[in-house]
C-alpha cells in the first residue's frame, strides 16, 4: 500500500485553494454596500411594520456571507481535506499508518507547502489552524523598500515579516513559511545597484545574501534573491555590497514575496 505522491497531494490541495480562493473573492464582491445592505434598506422607512420582523434577520444576512461558512456547509468541499485524511490514515504492511499527522505531517516530511486558501478551507473544516511553516501566502507582501540618496547612501524601511518560524506557529494569516524573495523596481537609474540583505533564514538565524539589480531597469521589473532553495522569513536591515555599485540617486525598488506557485484547477 502506497503513500500519495508528492505532485498529486500538491495538484489537489492547489484545485482546492483556487476554487476555495474564488468563492472568497466571490463573497467580498457580494457584500459590497452597493445601494445599500439589507438592514440600512428597511430601515431607512422608519416603519416597525417593516423594521422589526425583517431588521435582524436582514442584519444577519448581511454579516453572515462567508467563504469558511459556504465551504463547510453550502459544498462538498471539505471531502479534498477529508478524503486525503482517510488515505492518510490507512495502514502499511507493519500497521503502522501511512502518514502520522496528516496533512501537516506529509508536508513537513517533504519539504512541501500549500496555499494559504488552502489553510483557511482546513479552517473551515476544522477548526484549528495548520502548521504556518507549511503554507505559503498568496499576499504581494513587502519585505522592506530600498532607497538611494544623495550620499550616496541607502535607506532601508522595513516592512512585514512572517515571524520566527516556530514549529507550532499556527497559519492564521500572520505567519507563514519561510519564502524566496524578489526585488522589484520603482525607478532605476542607468547604474548597476549592488545591495547586500540581511535575512532570517527558515530557522530565524540571521544571515546575509547580495542581490544586483541591473542599471536601466524598468519600473516593474523583478528580480529574483537568490534560488528557490534560498528561503526568508524576515528582511531586517540593507547595505550597498562591498566593492559593488552604489546605483543612482533616485533608484527605488521592494523587496517582495516571490510566490512559491500559482495555484489553479
Amino acid at each position: 500500500m502506497a503513500l500519495i505522491d508528492t505532485a498529486t497531494l500538491l495538484g489537489v490541495a492547489d484545485r482546492a485553494a483556487y476554487q476555495y480562493g474564488q468563492l472568497q473573492a466571490a463573497c467580498v464582491a457580494i457584500q459590497a454596500e452597493g445601494n445599500g445592505f439589507y438592514f440600512d434598506l428597511v430601515s431607512a422607512m422608519e416603519d416597525p411594520d417593516v423594521e422589526i420582523p425583517c431588521n435582524g434577520k436582514y442584519h444577519a444576512v448581511d454579516q453572515d456571507l462567508d467563504a469558511g461558512f459556504m465551504v463547510r456547509y453550502g459544498t462538498m468541499l471539505s471531502n479534498i481535506v477529508s478524503g486525503m485524511e482517510d488515505h492518510f490514515s490507512r495502514k502499511d504492511g507493519g500497521g503502522s499508518q501511512l502518514q502520522a499527522g496528516g496533512w501537516d505531517g506529509f508536508l513537513t516530511a517533504k519539504d512541501e507547502r500549500v496555499s494559504y486558501y488552502f489553510a483557511q478551507m482546513f479552517f473551515a473544516m476544522h477548526g484549528f489552524y495548520m502548521l504556518a511553516n507549511n503554507v505559503f501566502s498568496e499576499s504581494a507582501d513587502q519585505f522592506a523598500r530600498l532607497q538611494v540618496e544623495s550620499g550616496p547612501a541607502l535607506t532601508f524601511t522595513d516592512g512585514v515579516n512572517y515571524g520566527t518560524g516556530a514549529a507550532a506557529n499556527p497559519a492564521n494569516g500572520t505567519y507563514y513559511a519561510a519564502t524566496q524573495l524578489k526585488v522589484v523596481v520603482t525607478t532605476m537609474g542607468a547604474t548597476q545597484l549592488d545591495v547586500r540583505l540581511t535575512v532570517k533564514d527558515k530557522n530565524n538565524n540571521l544571515t546575509t545574501i547580495d542581490v544586483t539589480i541591473p542599471g536601466g531597469s524598468a519600473p516593474g521589473t523583478e528580480v529574483a534573491v537568490g534560488t528557490t532553495t534560498d528561503r526568508f522569513l524576515d528582511v531586517t536591515a540593507a547595505i550597498f555590497k562591498p566593492a559593488g555599485s552604489s546605483g543612482t540617486v533616485g533608484d527605488d525598488m521592494k523587496v517582495m514575496n516571490l510566490k512559491e506557485r500559482q495555484i489553479a484547477l
